[in-house]
Parts: structure tokens; sequence; C-alpha cells
């Protein structure tokens, strides 16, 4: 018997050792595997490859970073289309100053001619017109080149002139608005602005077309 019992004790011990060292290699094994893991995360990382258990996030703020860059690359582009599309307008609204101021001038000779008194209205509205036009056309000038000084003779001049013809209009829509005795001033006015508006128009020519686009050049 007491051989039986030692036999029992000895198979017991000898499990519960087993047992134990059973354990303490599972654990030694996940400790293992935990810094295998760590490791192989680290290298990844290094890599600039993301693990395999953030993919997803990560693939979710790719996702999002790209729709929130394509949102401000749209907004950019939009911005950018107007400025543009603002830019285009000067040689547009550069046309309504130059054909009612010069209408104005001719309207002017008949009222000079005795022929047409009753037409001194309609040369008021049409200063009035040509004077608004030339502040249009200016503002959009700068527009075209930016708050930019720069520039040959022929850009200096036409800067500067359509300047002057713009300052000339404001003159004569006060000089057209208060009835004078003697309507002199506002003819050398008038007649002034219609000449800079031709030198004007030669010199956009220059611009947009190149030197001596007409044959021949002054500047």
């Amino acid at each position: 018997m007491k051989a039986a019992h030692f036999l029992v004790l000895l198979c017991a011990g000898l499990l519960s050792v087993s047992v134990a060292h059973a354990h303490g290699d599972e654990k030694h094994g996940e400790a293992e595997t935990a810094t295998l893991t760590s490791d192989t995360a680290g290298q990844t990382s290094e890599l600039g490859v993301a693990p395999s258990g953030s993919g997803h996030a990560a693939e979710e703020t790719r996702v999002s970073g790209g729709h929130d860059e394509a949102a401000g690359g749209h907004e950019g582009a939009g911005e950018a289309g107007a400025l543009t599309f603002l830019q285009k307008l000067h040689p547009a609204t550069v046309h309504f100053p130059i054909a009612l101021f010069l209408v104005a001038a001719l309207t002017e000779l008949f009222v000079m001619a005795q022929r047409g008194t009753s037409l001194e209205p309609a040369v008021r509205v049409l200063i009035y017109g040509g004077a608004a036009g030339g502040v249009i056309a200016a503002l959009f000038g700068w527009i075209h080149t930016g708050l930019w000084f720069g520039g040959d003779a022929v850009m200096q001049i036409h800067r500067w002139n359509g300047m002057l013809i713009a300052a000339l209009g404001v003159v004569l829509v006060w000089l057209a608005r208060s009835p004078r005795e003697s309507r002199t001033p506002l003819r050398v006015g008038l007649y002034s602005v219609s000449a800079l508006i031709l030198a004007q128009g030669f010199l956009g020519g220059e611009l947009a077309h190149g030197p001596d686009h007409l044959g021949f050049s002054w500047i």
C-alpha cells in the first residue's frame, strides 16, 4: 500500500510539474509573439507600411484626406477661375467709353454748328455714360495686370493715359451737369478726352498685337 501511495504521489508530482512547465512555455510563447508583433509593427512603420490591424483606419484616413484635398483643390480652382474671368473683361469694357465719348464729341459738332441746340441733353447723357465706362475700364485694367507698375514705355503710357481719361471723364460730368453761358470748357475737355482715347486705342493694339501692329510706331 505504501508503495502504491508513493507511486500515486510521484505521478501527481510529475503531472503538476509538466502542467506548470507547459503553462510557462505558453506564456513565454505569448510574450515572444507580442515581442515579435511589436518588432514587426516597428519595422513596417519605419518602412512606411501600416500594420494590418490599422489598415482600415489608414484607408479611411487616406480617403478622407483625399476628399479634403479635392475639396480644397476645387475651391482654389474656383477662385482662380473667377479671377481669370475678371481679368479677361478689360478688353470688353474699353469699348463703351470709346464709343460714348466719340459720339458725344461728334454730337457736340452739331451743337457748335447751331444745327442741334436740342442735342445738348444728348451730349450730357453720352458724357455720363462715357465717364462711367472710363472708370470701369480703368478699374478692370488694374484687375487685368494686378498692382504691377512695371512694363515698357507702351505699357506705362497706356496705364496712366487710361487713368487720365477716367479722371477727365469725371471732370466732364461736373462741367456737363452745371449749365454755363459758355460751353468752351466742356468742349475743350471733351475733345481732349477724344484725342486721348484714340491714342489709348493705338497703345492697346500695340500691347495686344505687338509693336508696329498698324505698320508704324511713334514710341
